[in-house]
């Protein structure tokens, strides 16, 4: 019985471990076609076929990330206004479909943040207040969850650095944090392979600036 139960265990181990690789394999393409897309239809692309993996692992919140991503990145190269709030809509979907499986992941808090300055550029002046509290609740969530996670306070630094100084905002509030997002970026190690690593190569872009 012992040795029945050991074979049993070790097929079951044995395809779990072929499961999970082609798991990180089919991410690792889709993460590295996604990050040297261009252009709307390539991130399009890249959109549904993290939605085709997600489709297939329902219990991994990553899918779901990349896809919001996709939208997200797409959302900020659209010029048309008016087709900004639909890509915005699908992002927010898999959102709150991977909040869902991960309630308490940093990263999703601060994408969440991320997609909220593209909602504001369609109408500055009506969603202006409406979204900047809500994006700052979400950044203080995210950093709550992971002091460390570097995104959250590069996103900050661009949220202030586009802010007039009349409302507390500038390059000079802004510093300080591009700074510290610059230590967590050196600092910061990822979970997995397939993890979340966006933001260093343009917070360092815009600290030189400053």
């Amino acid at each position: 019985m012992k040795t029945i139960f050991t074979i049993l265990f070790s097929i079951f181990i044995m395809s779990s471990s072929g499961t999970d690789s082609k798991y990180l394999d089919a991410m690792s393409s889709a993460i590295e076609k996604m990050n040297s897309s261009e252009t709307i239809y390539n991130l399009t692309i890249a959109a549904n076929t993290f939605e085709r993996i997600s489709s297939s692992e329902k219990d991994k919140w990553l899918p779901l990330y990349y896809a919001a991503y996709s939208y997200i990145q797409i959302s900020y190269q659209e010029q048309d206004l008016l087709k900004k709030d639909p890509y915005l809509d699908k992002a927010q979907k898999f959102i709150d479909k991977a909040l869902k499986i991960a309630p308490e992941e940093s990263e999703l808090f601060a994408l969440q943040a991320f997609l909220y300055p593209s909602r504001m550029t369609v109408d500055p002046m009506a969603r202006g207040m409406e979204y900047m509290g809500i994006m700052n609740q979400t950044l203080d969530k995210s950093i709550e969850l992971n002091p460390e996670n570097p995104r959250s306070y590069y996103l900050r630094a661009i949220i202030l650095l586009n802010m007039p100084e009349s409302f507390g905002g500038g390059a000079n509030v802004a510093k300080p944090l591009f700074e510290k997002a610059q230590e967590k970026f050196n600092k910061f190690k990822l979970a997995t392979s397939i993890s979340p690593n966006w933001g260093k190569e343009h917070n360092e872009l815009e600290l030189n600036k400053l």
